[in-house]
């Protein structure tokens, strides 16, 4: 079942809304406010209706009837998406994720390939750069593995480089995987090495945007906030100061998730001293990080061997 609370008319009027240009999370969350309903947003917003409110201009309501002509098509996407297994849940619904509930301006809706389970709340998100040395990779990867075999579930951004070892670190170690997407589920592509069974049996993939969207800025901004909000504690891996993961980092911080921040023995990348200089704890080793996680914070004192000679 596609929906566990909307009817195929409701549902479709939903996509129809949420995927409309101009139409953020922001927008959608006021928009349904004033009128009640997706549905009463697109039969009656017009210039009058919509005065006074916030972002609202031209652009919006030429995008808000455009969505209104889209329902048919949205109810065969609707089909797609059905028979793609994806899922699609409202901020309403009883299942939506709890965590996100934290966010200011939570998806309006959510996208959902796989189940997102009461045991995902247990979880670490593990980000980086996408351009990760050799080195980040493999710390990434033997991170997420002995975390996953603690029973912990990687979150992660499903970019190429440090969230790709984090999604494949997760699964070598028998453990779930959130993929956040940047683009729409529906353009999502596994990696090459990634094992098939297992991302189906563990793999759980997320996305807010559009099911057809492809990679965008915009998108990948987004996914980054959800990446936080899913994460009940976060690693940084290997960053740069403007690295995408900063972003999490900032997102993670404001909602009080406990972060962390590997310290290699030499040539610390600087994201990484800048999250640590900002609060998050300094961790040398997996065996510290595992320390770490199940303490929940507090430095420690028993210093392991570094992450470079492992």
């Amino acid at each position: 079942m596609i929906s566990r609370s909307k009817t195929p008319d409701e549902l479709a009027c939903w996509v129809a809304l949420h995927s409309a240009e101009h139409v953020g999370p922001a927008t959608f969350h006021r928009l349904v406010r004033k009128f009640g309903s997706p549905r009463e947003v697109l039969a009656k917003a017009s210039a009058e209706t919509l005065q006074g409110m916030p972002g609202a201009d031209a652009a919006l309501l030429e995008s808000i009837v455009f969505a209104a002509i889209r329902i048919d098509y949205c109810r065969k996407l609707i089909e797609r998406l059905n028979d793609r297994g994806v899922r699609i849940i409202a901020y309403d619904d009883a299942d939506f994720p709890e965590p996100l509930r934290r966010l200011h301006w939570p998806p309006g809706l959510l996208y959902v390939q796989g189940e997102y389970l009461a045991a995902d709340l247990h979880s670490v998100g593990i980000v980086g750069s996408t351009h990760a040395s050799a080195r980040g990779f493999r710390t990434a990867f033997r991170s997420a593995s002995a975390l996953a075999r603690s029973g912990y579930t990687i979150v992660s951004g499903n970019a190429k480089g440090i969230d790709t070892a984090a999604h494949m670190g997760a699964l070598d170690g028998g453990g779930r995987t959130v993929f956040v997407l940047p683009e729409g589920i529906l353009n999502f592509r596994r990696h090459a090495d990634m094992p098939a069974a297992k991302l189906e049996r563990l793999g759980v993939l997320v996305s807010e945007r559009p099911p057809e969207a492809p990679w965008e800025t915009e998108g990948a901004l987004a996914r980054n906030r959800i990446t936080a909000a899913l994460s009940e504690k976060l690693l940084i891996v290997e960053a740069q100061p403007d690295d995408g993961s900063m972003h999490t980092f900032g997102t993670a911080r404001k909602l009080g998730a406990h972060a962390m921040a590997v310290l290699f023995s030499s040539d610390t990348p600087e994201g990484n001293l800048a999250a640590i200089r900002a609060g998050a704890l300094a961790v040398h080793s997996v065996a510290e990080l595992l320390q770490q996680v199940s303490a929940g914070g507090g430095q420690s004192h028993d210093i392991q061997q570094s992450f470079d000679l492992e």
